[in-house]
């Protein structure tokens, strides 16, 4: 693997808020949920269109960027305790029509929407012909992100046999559909219950929404 250290602080679990509910999620009552929103995407495609970017390392990077901006989705455990990364990166998934698999890639996350758009263009020139089911080692500070362009859904849950301490949260983007003259896109999240709540998660997909009502590019004005 490349040389890649990932910063993190550990979580002080007996001043946490959480504590209870983290020690309920984490042994006894441990469990996943997951949620999916039809994501109003209008204005945001619209401005993908008028750069002339392109739509999925757009989608990538907003994520990212709200995850990065919230504690809860960057916890893991790292040598036996509760930590919080500095920064966690995309892992994402990339089709190979010949085959028919996929790849599971990452790019470095960073603030600048133009960096991250280079990462990714870089690391998808550099990968895209390798059907490697991991062709680049993946650090422990990623979350994940899936695609699944064919069809349009209303609920969408991944089915984890040993998610014990697996606290990445986990997208999956869906077909995009017009209705009502507004573009539409099945987004789903599933996160650990050890870490975050409800309420969490719906902060996250609100200021998601938010990002995409938005006509202007991130950081820009």
């Amino acid at each position: 693997m490349e040389d890649f250290v990932a910063g993190y602080v550990p979580v002080d679990i007996s001043r946490w808020a959480r504590k209870e509910h983290f020690e309920a999620f984490q042994s006894s009552d441990q469990c996943t949920f997951s949620q999916t929103v039809q994501l109003d995407i209008t204005a945001r495609l619209k401005c993908i269109k008028k750069r002339g970017d392109k739509f999925y390392p757009t989608m990538i990077y907003l994520i990212a960027r709200l995850l990065n901006a919230h504690a809860e989705f960057r916890m893991a455990i790292k040598d036996g305790e509760l930590v919080t990364w500095d920064v966690i990166h995309p892992s994402y998934t990339v089709f190979h029509e010949k085959t028919e698999t996929f790849s599971s890639l990452w790019s470095r996350y960073c603030d600048d929407i133009l960096h991250f758009q280079t990462e990714y263009a870089n690391d998808m020139a550099h990968y895209r012909d390798d059907i490697a089911y991991l062709p680049r080692a993946l650090p422990d500070n990623v979350f994940f992100l899936s695609a699944n362009p064919w069809v349009s859904f209303t609920s969408f849950e991944l089915n984890l046999a040993n998610f014990n301490n697996v606290f990445s949260p986990i997208f999956t983007l869906g077909k995009y559909y017009v209705q009502d003259n507004r573009v539409l896109m099945p987004l789903a999240v599933q996160v650990h219950h050890a870490v975050c709540d409800g309420f969490h998660v719906g902060r996250l997909l609100n200021e998601l929404q938010m990002l995409c009502d938005d006509r202007q590019w991130p950081g820009q004005r």
